[in-house]
């Protein structure tokens, strides 16, 4: 995504899905990529991790939580440092909110979801109050933590950040058997595609000013 809005122009939108962008993107929207796991128009809201870019090397600096609801026409945040927009948040998730309506529209997306209208004006963005993380390195923790709990439909504030060290042993646990799984069933996990926005190997560290 990161790298289809760099050229991306509201202008000229129906041009820009044309020839590569469609092959990039569309099959996300439609389900033909099979890395999604279902279509979006088999839903009504879609998680997705964002990470903020410094502007000079664009080293990983913080991760948070957008989820996309596809009926309200809107973007919730959950951020693990702030509660409230601020610019290098803000201007990240501003891509999504004015690119995706244009990806749905040229998709003919309201042909195929049971619920969702015929309109693709911008996405609100909305930041939502969630628990703070007290550490540098914690985001992506907290990030996993509010998936948890949205999809079991509890309420994220009630979430204690000091319990974010437990949580980390809990995932470590579930990721060593699922190791033991794959190394006993003989999965093999497919390649990432050239072009996944998540390429980079720097380490993540989040600055209590971004």
């Amino acid at each position: 995504m990161v790298l289809v809005y760099k050229d991306f122009n509201e202008d000229v939108a129906d041009e820009f899905w044309c020839g590569d962008n469609q092959l990039f993107m569309t099959p996300y929207v439609l389900g033909d990529s099979r890395r999604c796991g279902i279509s979006w128009t088999e839903v009504d809201k879609i998680f997705f991790p964002c990470r903020l870019p410094l502007k000079d090397d664009n080293a990983v600096t913080h991760f948070l939580l957008a989820v996309l609801d596809l009926n309200g026409k809107k973007i919730d945040v959950y951020d693990s440092i702030y509660s409230e927009p601020y610019e290098a948040g803000m201007n990240h998730i501003e891509m999504y909110a004015r690119m995706i309506p244009h990806l749905l529209k040229f998709s003919q997306f309201e042909k195929y979801h049971k619920s969702f209208r015929n309109a693709f004006n911008k996405f609100d963005i909305q930041w939502q109050r969630s628990p703070h993380q007290t550490g540098l390195i914690d985001c992506g923790a907290f990030l996993i933590k509010y998936v948890e709990l949205l999809i079991m439909g509890k309420d994220v504030e009630k979430f204690q950040p000091e319990d974010i060290k437990d949580f980390r042993k809990e995932l470590a646990t579930n990721l060593w058997e699922h190791g033991e799984w794959k190394r006993n069933s003989g999965y093999d996990t497919p390649p990432e595609n050239v072009g996944d926005d998540y390429d980079s190997e720097n380490e993540t560290c989040c600055p209590k000013e971004l």
